[in-house]
């Protein structure tokens, strides 16, 4: 089936990009993919959505209850707009910011169109656009290509889910449920399929780590494996969420702390879809928490390394007095993330977390020590860039658009947090 709204939303981005991409003036661009994102958030809000969807071919998936299908659409907006807002214009020229339109594009297919097809072409095109940024130099450092690396593990992905959903569609899911799994592994960076990701953050354009990490994050919620499988993703995104948690709680480099935080993140998504109607609803939320909380904190340290250069962790530094609204736009951004009690994340990290109680108390243990440490680490990481010195280097604090895309996704988290709506 064919959903109108999030179409509609699809193609202002693609249109969109296509404008930004052919506008030399950085300003100028990345003041063109604000309206576009402002636009496109508005609509995804405003619009009706009641009789909007059309019967699409066959082959249909179990789709979201509407009204989480509406919230999932406005996040990815709304994450959009902050990404575009905040993308500093050295590291984010025109082209970059056309790719990151596209790739909002590529999000919001995943909801408007509901058919296994079109599902396997959009992974593809995800990882192709990215692919081609980096074909064409982002993250390239001398002689290391990053690009392989990334093709190392995207390709085998992207056949991997073709293949798996061929299989499925044709009655044998067990089998098209594995291959599925592992492409979901090797897509999300799950233990042990990851080590691309840490090095992907590191080098490329924040904003297009947030959005290629959020486009098919929607899709994870619609896949209907068989509950064995369901299970073992389970297992796997706990494990993840673990592991990765432990890791960036000691790293020296903010931008790996990053990684791994969001590694975690994903994980207990992972964990949470695969297991009671409670927990589906909590790993539902935790997403639409994460997609505006991470991208709030990727973008509020891709601005913080505009101004000072690279950002490590193992000398504290930064002066809260001189830039209070950028570190307590970092702060909330983190701890929403984390789930922070008033918050939209921790409704659902509090729904996922409960809900794994009756599967196994040892899951509930794991998820809460995970949520736990990365606390630590976002904590961790606001003492040493904004609590460590007496002393200012100059940097400005939030310019005007920057504070308008944080004041929405903020008010957004805060909003949810109060006023939760689980599906």
């Amino acid at each position: 089936m064919i959903t109108f709204v999030p179409s509609l939303v699809a193609v202002l981005f693609l249109v969109s990009s296509v404008v930004v991409a052919r506008v030399a003036d950085r300003q100028a661009a990345r003041r063109t993919a604000v309206t576009c994102a402002s636009a496109a958030t508005a609509l995804s809000v405003v619009l009706p959505w009641s009789g909007g969807f059309v019967p699409f071919l066959s082959g249909e998936h179990a789709a979201l209850p509407e009204g989480t299908t509406r919230l999932v659409v406005v996040a990815t907006c709304a994450a959009g707009l902050l990404v575009v807002a905040m993308s500093p214009l050295a590291s984010h020229p025109p082209a970059t910011l056309a790719r990151i339109l596209r790739l909002l594009a590529v999000s919001c297919g995943f909801v408007a169109v509901r058919h296994q097809a079109v599902d396997v072409v959009l992974w593809a095109l995800s990882a192709w656009l990215v692919w081609a940024g980096l074909r064409g130099g982002e993250g390239s450092r001398g002689g290391d290509r990053l690009d392989r690396l990334f093709a190392a593990y995207h390709l085998p992905g992207v056949l991997l889910f073709g293949v798996g959903t061929a299989l499925s569609a044709a009655g044998w899911r067990t089998a098209g449920g594995v291959l599925v799994v592992l492409a979901i592994m090797a897509r999300f960076a799950v233990v042990p399929l990851h080590s691309w990701y840490p090095r992907f953050v590191e080098r490329v354009p924040l904003g297009v780590v947030v959005v290629f990490h959020t486009a098919p994050l929607g899709l994870l919620a619609q896949l209907d494996l068989p509950v064995p499988l369901a299970h073992d993703v389970a297992l796997l995104g706990g494990a993840t969420a673990v592991v990765a948690a432990l890791f960036g709680v000691v790293q020296g480099e903010a931008r790996r702390a990053l990684a791994f935080l969001t590694m975690s993140q994903t994980g207990l998504v992972t964990c949470g879809l695969g297991g009671s109607p409670e927990a589906v609803s909590g790993a539902v939320l935790t997403w639409e928490a994460s997609a505006l909380a991470v991208s709030g904190l990727a973008m509020t340290l891709a601005a913080l390394e505009a101004r000072r250069g690279t950002l490590s962790l193992r000398a504290p530094s930064g002066n809260f007095a001189r830039t209070p609204r950028l570190a307590v736009a970092f702060l909330l951004c983190g701890l929403a993330t984390v789930g922070f009690p008033l918050s939209l994340g921790f409704v659902g990290g509090h729904l996922l977390i409960h809900g794994s109680v009756t599967g196994s108390p040892v899951v509930w243990l794991a998820l809460a020590g995970a949520v736990g440490v990365n606390g630590m680490t976002v904590m961790r990481c606001f003492f040493a860039l904004f609590a460590g010195s007496r002393t200012h280097s100059g940097e400005r604090d939030l310019v005007p658009l920057e504070t308008y895309a944080l004041t929405i996704a903020i008010g957004a988290l805060l909003v949810g947090g109060l006023f939760p709506m689980t599906p």
